[in-house]
Order: structure tokens, then sequence, then C-alpha cells
């Protein structure tokens, strides 16, 4: 599925049931994918719309800002910095998934890190 799925009530509701199901039961499916279902679910049971889409092991560089929260220019500067590995294939480069995943696990750590400080710059201020 590439379109957004927007859940109806009945699609809110049956999510949760499902999800109390798949947390009551002892899954012979892998924990990984137990975590994705369930992650799904979550989304779901709250009305949230979501989107699954199957990706090849190597992607280009619009997939990959996609991925990462951030604009294409900016991947690519990623990119010619030596920050993510690529290959050429013709003018395109071709970036593995993997790789931009561990990217995306290390940028959101710098966020995370980023909003630390300032929430502890902001309560040293008085301000939170």
């Amino acid at each position: 599925m590439t379109t957004p799925f927007s859940p109806t009530p009945a699609d809110t509701q049956a999510a949760r049931l499902q999800l109390e199901q798949l947390r009551g039961q002892s899954s012979a499916a892998s924990p990984r994918l137990t975590k994705l279902l369930e992650d799904l679910l979550v989304q779901l049971a709250a009305g949230r719309a979501v989107q699954v889409t199957a990706l090849d092991t190597e992607i280009g560089t619009q997939q990959a800002a996609e991925l990462l929260g951030v604009s294409r220019p900016y991947l690519v500067k990623l990119v010619e910095a030596g920050e993510l590995p690529h290959r050429k294939v013709g003018p395109r480069r071709r970036l593995h998934l993997e790789d931009v995943l561990t990217c995306r696990t290390r940028l959101d750590q710098t966020r995370q890190d980023a909003m630390q400080a300032l929430a502890e710059d902001l309560q040293e201020m008085g301000l939170d």
C-alpha cells in the first residue's frame, strides 16, 4: 500500500480489538514483526492515518530524503560530505536502505539531544 489509509471509526475500533488480541497472546511471529504490527495498530486505534510502503534495498535520493524528513538538496549535501555512502548508476545516486535508516537514527538522536539541551536552557532561565 502506498496511499495513506485514513481509518473510519469502525476501523479504529477494530484496530483496538486487534491490538488487545496481539498483546494478549504469545505470538509465533518474530518480536520485530510483532512490534511493527503493534505500532501500526496503535496508530490506527488512535484514529491516525498511516501509510505502508514496500522499499527496495536500494533507494534514490528523493526516497531517502523523505525517509529522513529532510530536503533532497540537504540529503545530497550529506552524500557529498561522505556521511551517507552511495553508488552512482549513470547520473543518479543510489543509497542502501540500511545506511539511510542508520542515518535516520543518528539524526533523530541529534534532534532529541538538541531538544533536551533547549529544555535544560529554558529551565535554567526559569522559562519552563
